[in-house]
């Protein structure tokens, strides 16, 4: 199973680098497969997102996370497999949803 941690904190966080590296170590037997981790500035706060990886459908590189919206604007990291993504690839087709990026579970969530 996956490992998630994270958090939104003061934009002078000192050390933050550090305990996000000591919080992906402490979690490396959750996801030893790929690991992944996202540090942004957001006005007077840093969000940051981190994520070791237990591979399951997807096993390539593709599947790293965090995952960014294509257009920048929003992040997703999540536990677990979208086993049903083509069935949903499908509908959100129908609904005109445009996904430009093939056979990434998380696009049925994130465009």
């Amino acid at each position: 199973m996956c490992g998630i941690f994270g958090g939104v904190f003061p934009a002078d966080q000192k050390k933050l680098e550090s305990r996000m590296q000591a919080a992906s170590r402490s979690l490396s037997h959750r996801g030893p497969d790929d690991e992944g981790e996202l540090i942004k500035a957001s006005g007077d706060s840093i969000v940051a997102f981190g994520h070791k990886r237990l591979s399951i459908i997807d096993l390539s590189a593709r599947g790293r996370q965090p995952f960014v919206s294509s257009d920048g604007r929003r992040i997703l990291t999540y536990n677990g497999e979208i086993y049903n993504y083509m069935e949903l690839r499908k509908e959100l087709a129908a609904l005109g949803q445009v996904v430009d990026r093939k056979h990434r579970l998380h696009e049925t969530m994130l465009p």
